[in-house]
Parts: C-alpha cells; sequence; structure tokens
C-alpha cells in the first residue's frame, strides 16, 4: 500500500538533520518514493510504500517527531493519479 506522511515542521534543521540519518536504516519492506519539501523546509509530503500506515508512522514519529507534527492516511490507488509501480 502507499501511504502519505504531511509535515508541519517545528524546526527545519533538526528534522532535515534527522531525515538524512534516518534514510539508510528504512527498513527493506518499506520504501520512501518521494520526499516534497516546501521552499523554506517548513513543511514536507512524503510518499511511502508499507504493508500498514503504522509502521510508516511508528518510523516517522520516532526518527523526526520531535521537530514536527505529522499526520498520515493511505492512498486510495483507485483514485491516484501518477503512483509509482508496487515494489
Amino acid at each position: 500500500m502507499f501511504v502519505v506522511a504531511q509535515h508541519k515542521i517545528s524546526d527545519p534543521a533538526g528534522f532535515w538533520s534527522s531525515v538524512k540519518q534516518a534514510m539508510p536504516n528504512i527498513p527493506p519492506d518499506m520504501k520512501v518514493h518521494q520526499v516534497l519539501p516546501n521552499a523554506d523546509g517548513s513543511a514536507a509530503v512524503c510518499l511511502w510504500e508499507s504493508d500498514s500506515v503504522d509502521k510508516v508512522r511508528q518510523l516517522v514519529d520516532t526518527s523526526v517527531g520531535q521537530f514536527s507534527s505529522n499526520s498520515y492516511f493511505e492512498v486510495a490507488p483507485e483514485s491516484a493519479v501518477g503512483l509509482p509501480r508496487s515494489s
């Protein structure tokens, strides 16, 4: 399934530093397809592939939760446009 994570970032420097450190440690059964920040780094949307929203939530909140407020939802693939091919 595809999962969107939306981030309202309170500390852009801390958030993006933590993202850089976390990227090599993404579990092999999860994949981040897109990381889409705004110009000043205070907001971002990320597209994940995982078998559950909870797995994405746990990984992201553990990695960057102290620097951002995050929300998550499962993508409705039948209505989505431009999704990558599933792994």
